[in-house]
């Protein structure tokens, strides 16, 4: 009888824990972005304006009022006509 008081005790301690804490305090998490079109500049451009906007969003979905943005790293490849260009960043809170 005593042992699942305890058990049960226990367990509403931990969940009381695991509520408590910040869901995102200390995350990480990728953002990129992709674009296209003729001219490489100003796809590429247009591409960090793209991760910008992500990166805001993602910061005010998780109610975030500061995030720690890394280094971009950004590729473009030309196709037949069109340069395609991948923006991408690790963000984190």
């Amino acid at each position: 009888m005593v042992c699942k008081k305890l058990l049960v005790a226990g367990a509403t301690l931990c969940a009381v824990v695991a509520v408590s804490q910040p869901v995102y305090a200390g995350s990480c998490a990728v953002a990129t972005a992709k674009s296209r079109g003729l001219l490489k500049v100003s796809v590429d451009q247009r591409a960090a304006k793209k991760l910008n906007r992500h990166v805001n969003r993602w910061a005010k979905k998780n109610h975030l009022k500061a995030v720690r943005v890394g280094q971009a790293a950004t590729s473009c490849n030309k196709g037949l006509a069109l340069s395609a260009c991948t923006t991408s960043v690790k963000v984190c809170s």
